[in-house]
């Protein structure tokens, strides 16, 4: 696997006062030893436990002696954050054109927005034919483009996403949407989401809605957390 190595989720929230942590940092880019004793209340000998014991989940980091930050700010800014204030980006998938007149890009981040979710930063996958079909569209958004015998290979889908989603989830929310393309391609981005815990949506045919298959209840239940 390209990139660093994923977090333990499921051992770093086992205990409340991590839990009480990782809530806090969810609310700041960045946090110092002494804010974190305010906004939890945890005294020194028991914070560091904590904060150690979270690095080596890998959950956390501390660059800067002193100073806290996650890892990858999702899922835990999407769980416990403020969505508003977070930097979103868009990971999805665009197929050929055939009879569609608009893009499923355009669909689903319009259903997003009436949900209240503007992503910053939107990332396509698809096949430099399927681009073709839409080039008169003149999408704006960031390429991710494979050959048309990546697109149908599972693990060739995921390792091209794979470092710019490491990347945008360590900046802030990542909202993947595993709608339209090939089957693979949809299949990658499904076992993306599991693997990142990252929000998963599909955009339902009509255009009008979308369905969160991985959501934020989802993740709480995942993580056993409230």
């Amino acid at each position: 696997m390209a990139g660093i190595a994923l977090p333990d989720y499921r051992e770093a929230v086992k205990q409340p006062r991590s839990v009480m942590l990782l809530r806090a940092l969810a609310k700041k880019d960045e946090a110092s030893f002494s804010e974190l004793k305010k906004e939890t209340g945890i005294n020194d000998a028991v914070l560091y436990h904590h904060l150690n014991r979270l690095i080596r989940f890998g959950v956390i980091k501390s660059e800067v002696k002193g100073s806290y930050r996650l890892v990858y700010r999702t899922p835990f800014c999407y769980i416990f954050g403020d969505t508003e204030r977070e930097k979103v980006s868009y990971f999805g998938l665009l197929g050929r054109r055939a009879a569609h007149e608009e893009a499923e890009t355009q669909v689903a981040l319009r259903a997003l927005k009436d949900e209240g979710i503007e992503p910053e930063l939107v990332y396509v996958l698809t096949s430099f034919d399927a681009l073709k079909d839409w080039e008169e569209d003149r999408l704006p958004y960031q390429w991710i483009l494979c050959y048309e015998d990546e697109i149908v290979d599972v693990d060739s889908v995921k390792e091209k996403v794979r470092r710019q989603l490491e990347s945008c989830m360590m900046q802030g929310m990542v909202v993947i949407d595993c709608t339209s393309a090939t089957k693979p391609a949809t299949i990658a981005y499904y076992e993306l989401a599991q693997e990142y815990m990252a929000p998963l949506i599909y955009v339902y045919e009509d255009g009008r809605s979308i369905k969160w298959l991985i959501s934020k209840d989802t993740l709480k239940r995942k993580l056993g957390i409230g």
